[in-house]
């Protein structure tokens, strides 16, 4: 069985515990599976980004960790957030508990543009600090907060928290026992660093209330949206796959194997479109598929709600929402934020090689930026690689805006000439040109699926009746713009 992966920005847990994990240098002392930072017997209270920092300056000893890595640590789904929880910001924060000083560095040394390297001698050890016992047999705590960890064994609500799964610059997630159902399920707990902040809580709140609107089997089910000890979490399925950044992997998936998530996904974004809800924020990421091969859309915090959304969650426009549609905040500066778009909230409201180009030029959004979104998803799932890639997120949004991807066949041939078209439709950078409904990119994805291989049967039908209706091709004209015209004319007459 595979570990569970929750949800976006998690960390996994992979070493085991190791045998000398406490670091001792001057006055100071550092306990890895706590998570604790301690000066001449007294504690010090140090963020959890901030805590992560140190620790991989103090594995990597002397060597430069560049802020890439660092990056990819504090958030590695893509999802970092902007000023109070930057890269520099964290750095700071960590000088502040050394008592350091960027000037003249006695601890963390800085190189311009690259990164950090720790500078002091670095004593191992075994101690085992007093009430940790019980986490001796979990896995390395490297990184996590350090006040979640002794979560673990405790009661939440009416949930027994077993383990930690994983964490990151958005949360931390836990898996627990159900007490009252006798289920699995998973809590994930918003950072002590923004749980202090009202836009981050609003937002924390929206993700589950989006969530647990959309009532369908694709979309991860959250159960709770509670608060513990002032923290507040969110308690949802607990999922036991990978998510399809992990699947990928710089190789295309089997033609097969796309056809068959893909649908699913194309599934679930109808049923949040039908109920008002955009997502914002699709991405390989957010696509979680089980063991069981069942696709599961993860992570509605950037959900927007329109008016008709039916949700029972009021859409009221605030003036962070206003300027989520306007583009980048001025203060974001290409060197913190090398892969999204920024909102002066300090939460990112997209990825920038997964957005529209209405997303990029600050327009109103509706549903269609989901299918924009979705379609470079395909399109990364059939080839391997991002559609739009840039060094910086002007670079990328240019991109967007401006150019076409290259064909998807270039990079896999093996790939339907039909499944090629559903993917330029769907990357229209007009989006009246684009596919207008989830439901008509699921229809045509189900379709050919079932010309490739009838023996796959696809979930529900092609149109409202539940049955699959046939994809119509259009006559093709020599006079229609080269191979992306004739190719587009295999949609057009169903969708164009």
């Amino acid at each position: 069985m595979g570990k569970p992966i929750l949800d976006f920005a998690l960390v996994s847990v992979k070493e085991e515990a190791q045998a000398e994990h406490v670091a001792r240098f001057e006055r100071f002392e550092v306990d890895l599976r706590s998570g604790e930072l301690w000066k001449e017997g007294q504690k010090v209270r140090l963020p959890e980004q901030s805590f992560q920092i140190l620790v991989m300056l103090l594995e990597r000893d002397g060597e430069v960790v560049l802020r890439g890595e660092i990056r990819k640590r504090l958030w590695p789904n893509d999802t970092v957030v902007e000023f109070e929880n930057s890269i520099n910001a964290a750095v700071k924060r960590l000088r502040l508990a050394l008592n350091d000083s960027a000037d003249r560095p006695q601890y963390v040394e800085t190189l311009a543009r690259r990164g950090y390297r720790w500078m002091v001698p670095i004593k191992w050890t075994e101690a085992n600090p007093v009430g940790l016992q019980a986490l001796e047999s979990q896995p390395s705590l490297h990184g996590l907060v350090s006040v979640a960890v002794p979560l673990v064994g405790k009661k939440v609500s009416h949930y027994r928290v077993l383990e930690v799964l994983g964490g990151g610059g958005m949360g931390v997630v836990y898996r627990a026992e159900d007490l009252k159902l006798g289920r699995g399920a998973a809590l994930k707990f918003l950072p002590e660093e923004l749980a202090a902040h009202p836009q981050a809580f609003d937002r924390f709140e929206r993700e589950a209330r989006a969530a647990s609107a959309l009532n369908h089997p694709h979309i991860c089910t959250v159960y709770e949206f509670g608060e513990h000890e002032g923290q507040p979490f969110i308690a949802m399925e607990l999922l036991e796959g990978e998510t399809l950044s992990h699947l990928i992997a710089g190789k295309p998936l089997a033609v097969d194997r796309l056809l068959d998530v893909a649908p699913q996904a194309a599934d679930a974004l109808d049923a949040a479109h039908q109920k008002g809800i955009i997502h914002r924020d699709i991405k390989p990421a957010n696509v979680f598929v089980t063991n069981r091969g069942e696709v599961k859309i993860l992570d509605f915090g950037l959900a927007k709600l329109t008016s008709d959304s039916g949700t029972g969650i009021l859409p009221v426009e605030r003036p962070e929402d206003r300027q989520e549609e306007h583009g980048q905040d001025a203060r974001a500066t290409a060197g913190e934020t090398p892969a999204l778009l920024m909102s002066r909230t300090g939460v990112a409201m997209g990825t920038a090689p997964y957005m529209s180009p209405e997303q990029v030029r600050g327009e109103k959004l509706d549903a269609r930026t989901d299918l924009f979104s979705f379609g470079l998803v395909l399109h990364e799932m059939a080839t391997g690689h991002v559609a739009f890639a840039g060094e910086t997120v002007a670079e990328v949004h240019d991109a967007i805006v401006n150019r076409t991807p290259p064909p998807a066949r270039e990079a896999n041939p093996d790939i339907p000439l039909k499944l090629e078209a559903i993917i330029e439709k769907a990357l229209e950078n007009d989006r009246d040109l684009r596919y207008q409904a989830a439901a008509e990119m699921r229809a045509d994805l189900r379709e050919v699926g079932a010309g490739l291989a009838p023996a796959l049967s696809p979930v529900g039908g092609g149109n409202a009746a539940g049955i699959a209706t046939p994809l119509t091709l259009a006559p093709l004209h020599r006079g229609e713009g080269g191979p992306k015209g004739r190719l587009r004319a295999y949609v057009a007459g169903r969708c164009g």
